[in-house]
């Protein structure tokens, strides 16, 4: 089977290799699609993703759906043939985080695609992958694989949005319209939110996100129309762009009293207006991968509450992967999904 390995910035080398083998609580999942993340624009781009390094060459991927072609000992619940999505991550399940709920925080955490941990995980883009299958999660036959390939960042959406309760009733900005911006402004609107705003540079993010779901769209660059829309405040900013500016203004344009969640990640360190947040008694919160909410997110898909296939701007080929990395390094480009 191939699969393609990063050995460097912009260093993506398609590599033929043996088929895996699965271990006994794995199923084996062929890829039927998988959607590109920022984290893999990272790497891609620097060859490191923030402060996590490969040690080794990897294989990104962690957005995916598939079918699974080997059932090992979990033929009972997941024959083969399932489609499913795979939930990327590999808590530990042993560590106080883990038991207390919290398993995103599990400082031993293996996550598809990625190099936070040593050695790397190897993700998703390789056309079959070994797979726990607690994992997987059987999809309805009418829902496309491209679809179920981005449950992965719509639960990190959800889990965004609820760091931000109670949603119902409130006026949010949203600081950035990138495709996680986006997610978060479809699950807010889904739970009642009663006004939302979105910022961003990118005319064309903005233009979808008024055609999807945001009552105001407003230019981040264009500090007038912001401080006119917050007014006394939003009731909470969520902030899911990584840019500082963005998360300077999270804080300028939060209500007092208001809550502000931090889900985009900043490239180094910020400075923050510590005064501001004493005497507006702001509640800060981060927002870091998803727990809990992957089944929810499935759940609202299934049942048609959301729509997403509007966020998809493009879909390449399994072997124009390279192609699909140009693509989404656009600044027109949303989300782009590989098909295989």
């Amino acid at each position: 089977m191939q699969a393609y390995y990063l050995h460097g910035p912009r260093d993506l080398r398609p590599t033929d290799m043996d088929p895996p083998r699965p271990a006994a609580d794995e199923v084996l999942v062929k890829v039927r699609a998988t959607g590109l993340c920022g984290s893999d624009l990272h790497y891609y781009l620097h060859g490191q993703n923030g402060p996590f390094v490969p040690e080794r060459p990897f294989i990104l991927g962690h957005e995916s759906a598939g079918e699974i072609v080997d059932a090992g000992a979990c033929a009972d619940a997941l024959p083969p043939g399932s489609r499913v999505a795979i939930d990327p991550s590999h808590p530990c399940r042993a560590c106080d985080h883990c038991i207390g709920g919290r398993y995103n925080l599990c400082p031993h955490m293996r996550y598809f695609g990625s190099a936070a941990c040593s050695p790397p995980q190897d993700g998703s883009f390789r056309e079959i992958v070994p797979i726990r299958a607690e994992n997987c999660h059987p999809i309805p036959d009418d829902m496309a694989f491209a679809e179920a390939a981005l449950l992965e960042p719509l639960a990190i959406a959800l889990h965004g949005v609820g760091q931000a309760q109670p949603i119902a009733g409130r006026r949010l900005l949203i600081t950035g319209a990138g495709p996680i911006g986006q997610l978060i402004g479809l699950v807010a609107r889904h739970y009642g939110a009663a006004h939302l705003a979105v910022s961003d540079i990118r005319g064309d993010a903005l233009d979808l996100a008024a055609a999807l779901w945001a009552d105001q769209p407003l230019r981040a660059d264009d500090t007038d129309a912001l401080t006119s829309a917050a007014d006394t405040g939003f009731d909470a900013v969520i902030e899911a762009s990584g840019a500082p500016a963005a998360l300077a203004a999270a804080y300028e344009y939060c209500r007092a009293g208001g809550t502000i969640v931090q889900l985009g990640v900043q490239p180094g360190p910020v400075e923050l207006p510590v005064n501001l947040i004493m005497s507006k008694e702001l509640t800060l919160r981060g927002s870091f991968r998803f727990a809990h909410v992957f089944a929810a997110a499935l759940d609202l898909l299934a049942r048609r509450q959301l729509d997403i296939t509007p966020l998809i701007s493009a879909r390449f080929d399994f072997a124009d992967l390279l192609a699909g990395f140009d693509a989404a390094l656009q600044p027109q480009t949303i989300k782009v999904v590989i098909d295989y």
